[in-house]
């Protein structure tokens, strides 16, 4: 779904669990530091992801 090969995928994954902002379990994958995620990004993470799940401010 994501148009990448799987070991990139992992391999990022392994990264944002080392940095501890995700924990990842086969078939699930749980952000555990939003702050974090947002920081790393740039903050290309966060706003989007608010508003598809309903947490944007209005």
């Amino acid at each position: 779904m994501l148009g990448a090969r799987r070991p990139g995928v992992t391999i990022a994954l392994q990264m944002l669990e080392y940095r501890g902002l995700v924990h990842a379990k086969r078939g699930e994958i749980t952000i555990v530091d939003r702050v974090g995620m947002i920081k790393l990004t740039n903050g290309a993470y966060g706003e989007e992801e608010q508003s598809h799940f309903g947490l944007a401010s209005a």
